[in-house]
Order: structure tokens, then C-alpha cells, then sequence
């Protein structure tokens, strides 16, 4: 690509993808031009055009029911490019952290075996990050709730030492949902540790996850019981349950 096609002021294919993404991530001006450019940018049905698309998840405009008809647009012609738009979906989503309408297109380009397959290496290679965007992480989490797998809640058990409140509790629920017993004491032992931290937002979450979970809680029932809120406690098959 010459420096006038990476600028955008060229004459070639890479030149026109270039000036379509800047009128599609333009914020401010009349929404037809915008729209205009995301089906243009949406024929071409290439990766590089795929790529130009994606960057339209980065910007938000008003008003919000616009910006939410446009992205689902955006994320419908993502989908129309079929394979062609898989690699160029998997690098923002481990590259960026506005992921929720690209993980949206994953989930219909992909079965869902594959799905969870790059969710679960995407979570394993999140976990070991620290990031001041925790939003990213949450997002995963909420993503990897929608599948059972017996690979989920072991690449999800580190979130539960994140240093971000939501993203600890969105890993429980997580795990919880998964009914995979290799999640049943770490879910104990850390609502044991927010308790002993003074973590009261975590230790009242984890007590309505193990509430609405399948397990009980024998073997820490006197820890469990003396670390409950309020408003649970352990019933005779010792499991945390809401008082009535």
C-alpha cells in the first residue's frame, strides 16, 4: 500500500476502505452519510472492509436508539461476509475492548462448540492481564454464561481473584451456572474471603449465586453460616437458602 492509500487520499482498494471507515466512525454530521458508508463498506465483503466495519463499535452517537439501529446493521453485514469475516472479528475481539456487538457477529458465524473454544483461549489470555478496562472482562464472563462446557468454569476460576468487584461476580455466576462441581469450592471459598476482606458488595452477590446454585455448602457449614448476610442462612441439607 502506498502512503497516499494509507492516508486515505489515494486511488486504490485500500484508499476507498479508508475513506468509507472515517465517514462510518463519523460522530457528528448528517446520519445518511454515515449510513451510507457502512453499506458500501458492507458490499465489498472483504477483511479489510470487515475490519472498517468493526471500528463503527467503537463510537457511540446520539441519539441512542441511532447508534443501536446502526451497530445491529453493521453487525447483520458482518455477518452476510460469512468466513471472510472471522479473522478480522477474532483480532478485535482479542484486541479491543469493545466487544459486545463483535461478539454478538461471533456467536452467528460460528456453531457454538467453536464459539465457546475461542472464549475460553480469549479467557484464559484475559485472565493474566491486568487492564484498567474491566468492562472487557465482565463482557467475556457474560458471554461464556450463555454455553455450558466442562472447559468454562476452569478458564473462568482465576476471575475470581480479579481485583474488580464486577468482574469477580460475574465469574461466580459464571461458574454457578456451569453446575460443574470442580467450581463448587472456590465459589465457597471466596465468598469466605470477601466476608473476611469486608467485601460486603461480593459477599452479598456470592450469597445469592450459592443461594440459586445446586450446592450445598457442607464441610464450611459454620463458616458459611457466621459469614452470611441478614437475609440468609443454612437449611437442614446444608445449603444457603433465602430466609422467607
Amino acid at each position: 500500500m502506498g502512503l497516499l492509500d494509507k492516508l486515505g487520499i489515494g486511488g486504490g482498494p485500500q484508499a476507498r476502505v479508508a475513506r468509507l471507515q472515517k465517514k462510518a466512525t463519523e460522530k457528528y454530521g448528517p446520519p445518511e452519510n454515515r449510513q451510507g458508508a457502512i453499506e458500501e463498506l458492507g458490499a465489498l465483503k472483504s477483511d479489510a472492509a470487515v475490519e472498517a466495519l468493526l471500528m463503527r463499535f467503537t463510537i457511540r452517537i446520539d441519539p441512542g436508539i441511532t447508534d443501536d439501529e446502526e451497530k445491529a446493521r453493521v453487525r447483520a453485514l458482518i455477518v452476510e461476509a460469512g468466513a471472510t469475516a472471522l479473522p478480522a472479528v477474532k483480532r478485535f475481539i482479542l484486541g479491543r475492548d469493545e466487544i459486545s456487538w463483535p461478539l454478538r457477529a461471533l456467536a452467528d458465524l460460528l456453531p457454538e462448540q467453536e464459539v465457546v473454544k475461542f472464549l475460553v483461549e480469549l479467557s484464559n489470555k484475559c485472565a493474566a492481564e491486568y487492564s484498567r478496562v474491566p468492562e472487557k472482562k465482565v463482557l467475556l464472563l457474560h458471554a461464556l454464561a450463555e454455553h455450558r462446557s466442562k472447559e468454562i468454569a476452569p478458564a473462568v476460576l482465576p476471575f475470581l481473584e480479579d481485583m474488580d468487584d464486577e468482574v469477580q461476580i460475574a465469574a461466580a455466576e459464571v461458574i454457578a451456572r456451569q453446575q460443574d462441581p470442580v467450581g463448587r469450592e472456590p465459589l465457597i471459598r471466596h465468598f469466605l474471603k470477601a466476608h473476611q476482606e469486608s467485601n460486603a458488595r461480593v459477599r452479598e452477590a456470592l450469597a445469592g449465586i450459592l443461594a440459586d446454585s445446586p450446592w450445598d455448602v457442607k464441610g464450611y457449614t459454620p463458616k458459611v453460616e457466621a459469614a452470611l448476610p441478614p437475609s440468609y442462612k443454612v437449611d437442614s441439607k446444608g445449603r444457603v437458602v433465602r430466609k422467607a
